[in-house]
């Protein structure tokens, strides 16, 4: 005749010391994943800030390998857009026509729905979120002006990115970073 466990024989629940031991675990597991998922809202203002300092990076040493060409970003604060721009000096006439680059950083890029341009400051100049038509030249001997970009999102948190202007390596601050006055 088979046996049978009855549910009331000792041993067959969880004890005091497995239950406190699950529930230490779920607790450890929530501590771990909660930060995490309350930073998802911070993740399009990083992703911004690292797409464009990854475009700035690729327009300088385009700049820099060409040789010849100049480059320019310029940026429309109060639309939160910005675009490449190209020229290639003319000796005959002295002169520079700009366009839009024909590789595809020449097509405008739109800063998602809640980030924005919070202000610009080229070399010493710093330009208002109001600006349509700020613009930040790429030299082919290697130089740019100093640049800092602010960026914000709708929460008010702020990542700025300051630019080399010899080397074209911009740093990224999860603040408003301003440059310390000597």
């Amino acid at each position: 005749m088979p046996r049978t466990v009855s549910s009331d024989r000792p041993g067959s629940g969880f004890t005091l010391i497995e239950l406190v031991v699950v529930l230490f675990i779920i607790v450890v597991v929530l501590g771990i994943a909660t930060p995490r998922l309350m930073d998802l809202t911070g993740v399009e203002l990083r992703t911004s800030a690292q797409r464009l300092s990854a475009t700035i990076r690729y327009v300088y040493a385009k700049a820099v390998f060409s040789k010849t060409d100049y480059y320019r970003m310029k940026f429309d604060l109060t639309d939160n857009e910005y675009w490449v721009e190209t020229c290639v000096p003319s000796l005959a006439t002295n002169s520079c026509e700009w366009h839009r680059d024909k590789d595809l950083l020449g097509k405008t890029e739109k800063l998602p729905d809640g980030i924005k341009f919070e202000d610009i400051i080229v070399d010493t100049t710093m330009v208002s979120k109001d600006a349509t038509d700020v613009a930040v030249q790429f030299y082919p001997q290697g130089y740019m002006p100093y640049t800092i970009i602010h960026l914000e999102d709708s929460k008010k948190d702020v990542y700025s990115l300051e630019v080399n202007p010899y080397t074209g390596q911009v740093a990224i601050y999860d603040k408003y970073y301003e440059p310390e006055k000597s």
